[in-house]
């Protein structure tokens, strides 16, 4: 098992590495569709995207967004109940956590113990799933892939679902207290009308 964990974790450096290069590189790339986009528009009235003239735009924002990628990703699990900092900027090597004693006390604290020994990758793939979600709705806004916004949504929300994999595995916010999180299960649990 701590073969597996230390695996896992390797990957997860090296997602952690590469992406914040192909952020910027995606960061560069909108912004010179962006200009090249408008050029071209300007000069010959028969470009691909003259119905569309919004798609330059969405390359400008999106241009942002993949800059200042690791804030966004913030925002998103702020969204998500939770208030985890994501940093691209910097490099922290991660050390593999012991897989000596993944039992415990009940299933439930099991899979917990299961997850913190991969939270590591689960965050870092997250964090790659919101950028090829991003960059994949780009392509169907310009019309360069087939595909739906729904999907890309759901690919988003699926990766900040994995950034957030331990608060999801708890089954809680982690900001609410555990007796905010019983009464809460209490109220879904209640009959209508009582």
């Amino acid at each position: 098992m701590q073969g597996l964990v230390n695996f896992s974790t390797a990957i997860a450096d090296g997602i952690s590495v590469l992406l914040p290069a192909f952020c910027y590189l995606a960061a560069c790339v909108c912004f010179f569709f962006f200009a090249w986009t408008l050029r071209s528009m300007a000069w010959h009235s028969q470009h691909p995207h003259r119905l569309r003239p919004w798609v330059p735009w969405v390359s400008l924002v999106l241009s942002g967004v993949f800059a200042s990628f690791s804030t966004f990703l913030s925002m998103a699990n702020v969204s998500a109940g939770t208030n985890l900092a994501v940093s691209l900027t910097t490099y922290t090597p991660t050390i593999a956590p012991n897989a000596s004693n993944i039992l415990g006390a009940t299933p439930g604290n099991t899979v917990i113990n299961v997850v913190q020994l991969f939270q590591y990758f689960f965050q870092a793939f997250g964090a790659a799933c919101v950028f090829w979600a991003i960059w994949t709705w780009r392509s169907i806004v310009n019309g360069r892939s087939n595909g739906s916004s729904l999907a890309c949504g759901i690919q988003f929300v699926f990766g900040v679902m994995c950034i957030n994999i331990l608060t999801i595995a708890n089954g809680r916010s982690a900001n609410q207290s555990p007796a905010m999180a019983r009464s809460s299960r209490l109220a879904r649990r209640a009959p209508a009308g009582s």
